[in-house]
């Protein structure tokens, strides 16, 4: 009889565990307060472009006086791997058949050759949906590659955008 129970108990923690703790493990939305007025959200991850080459992928939101002032994604390749093209834009193509394009933020002059950064507002504001993206990175001498960017990812970056600002603002 006691064998019972502590089965039952068991059997009962683990679908409590499985099902109960709904709060998704890949979540990693971090906050930083610029200044008293502007906070910034940041969603940070690193993925693999379709050669099988690392790169680090920073969406983040800025927020000045409560209001979204910016959405910018960051790319940053392996040095001596990739070399953007800048000012090219990048464009997304949602597993919708969505596609966008994102303008080039960033002065060429200013950042390291594997680094670019990209307007991301009026995608985030148009994507519905948790279907996978497809990034086409512009490279150097006409070439480009693909980064894929799993549900997962994109439910991040849409929780990013849903999220509201904890810090006091005056």
């Amino acid at each position: 009889m006691v064998l019972g129970w502590r089965i039952f108990i068991g059997v009962g923690l683990c679908i409590y565990l499985i099902l109960g703790n709904s709060a998704p493990a890949f979540a990693s939305i971090h906050t930083y307060p610029e200044s008293p007025t502007q906070v910034m959200y940041r969603s940070k991850q690193s993925l693999r472009d379709v050669k099988d080459q690392a790169w680090q992928v920073v969406l983040f939101k800025r927020l000045k006086m409560g209001e979204v002032d910016c959405v910018h994604l960051r790319l940053v390749g392996f040095p001596g791997i990739a070399e953007l093209a800048h000012p090219k834009p990048l464009t997304i193509t949602a597993g919708t058949g969505e596609v966008w394009t994102a303008a080039d933020v960033l002065n060429e002059s200013l950042l390291p050759p594997n680094v670019g950064e990209y307007d991301l507002l009026k995608v985030m504001t148009d994507l519905d949906s948790n279907t996978p993206l497809r990034l086409n990175l512009p490279l150097k001498g006409g070439l480009s590659v693909d980064l894929l960017v799993p549900p997962f990812g994109v439910r991040e970056w849409r929780l990013l955008m849903d999220t509201q600002m904890d810090t006091q603002v005056e």
